[in-house]
């Protein structure tokens, strides 16, 4: 594979944290801030208030004050204030943002107006669900918003930076390779940094006759798939390791998701980066659920990129 893109030598300039106040958007903020420290970045800090009163018991059990949206502006500008607090704490420069709508919508092109390297969130926040639900605002983050998108899980409340070590899947297109420029942004300024490039490959079960029924798949095709997923993945891997990264290659055959999330934990990932399709007429991910099921499930943070235009 040709590398079709420059690789990134910048630093992030602006990282755009979206947070509802959470224990896991506090989380991403710690992160982002991590991040931020080290690469002498600014973060645009941004909060989306909803004047849309949950649906709880009883609707005229609810006692609503006639300045109920003036009591909740000064309750998340305080919020935002004192995120922001934390923020200047560490030595990092921020802006605040106080948007009001619908929160995918409103943090999505907040990101259009401000331009940042980076968007990070939190998979879950007070919505009280326990696993990333189609529709929820994250999940509709990452899969509309233009630029790259950094998740953060629940509970991981391990260090980010320095990044010492990526995982980033890849089917040798263009959307991995702006990953992959995406990733190296990430890495800029890190020593001794590694790049593990994963390829999952799938033999057709219409070809299980060539092996003889019920021996498997016959031992030419596995070793033709490793072969050519092997040279394909080359470019990119001598085009790391002039940048200094150490790179290893890892073909296995199987499901892209379960393969990505296994190895992952194996190796001690610190973030997962993967790109994607980019927007389609029902916005699905590269392999169909395959991305959704990585950012829902890996046990470090994920970094999805959307394909941009040719």
């Amino acid at each position: 594979m040709a590398i079709a893109i420059k690789l990134e030598n910048d630093s992030l300039g602006i990282i755009l944290v979206a947070t509802d106040f959470s224990e896991t958007a506090a989380l991403a903020l710690d992160r982002a801030v991590e991040l931020a420290a080290s690469h002498g970045s600014e973060i645009a800090l941004v909060h989306v208030m909803q004047l849309d009163l949950p649906p709880l018991a009883a609707p005229e059990m609810i006692v609503v004050p006639p300045n109920f949206e003036e009591m909740l502006r000064e309750a998340c500008t305080a919020g935002l204030t004192t995120a922001a607090e934390r923020v200047r704490s560490a030595g990092v420069r921020v802006s605040t943002h106080l948007e009001l709508g619908r929160p995918a919508k409103q943090i999505t092109e907040r990101a259009d107006a401000i331009a940042p390297d980076l968007i990070m969130l939190g998979t879950r926040g007070n919505t009280g669900f326990k696993r990333l639900l189609l529709g929820s605002v994250a999940e509709e983050i990452v899969r509309t918003a233009s630029q790259p998108v950094l998740t953060v899980h629940p509970g991981d409340d391990r260090s980010i930076e320095p990044v010492r070590r990526i995982l980033l899947p890849t089917d040798f297109s263009l959307a991995a390779d702006q990953a992959l420029a995406a990733a190296t942004l990430i890495l800029a300024g890190s020593e001794n940094a590694e790049i593990v490039l994963v390829h999952t490959y799938h033999i057709a079960p219409t070809v299980v006759p060539l092996g003889g029924f019920g021996n498997g798949t016959p031992p030419m095709l596995v070793e033709n798939a490793h072969q050519l997923a092997e040279q394909a993945a080359e470019p990119s891997a001598e085009a790391l390791r002039k940048r200094g990264f150490r790179v290893e290659v890892v073909i296995e055959r199987g499901d892209p998701a379960e393969v990505v999330t296994e190895l992952a934990g194996l190796r001690d990932a610190d973030v997962i980066v993967m790109g994607t399709r980019g927007h389609s007429k029902l916005r699905q991910f590269l392999l169909g659920s395959t991305a959704e099921r990585i950012v829902e499930h890996a046990p470090c943070p994920v970094l999805t990129v959307h394909r941009q235009a040719d």
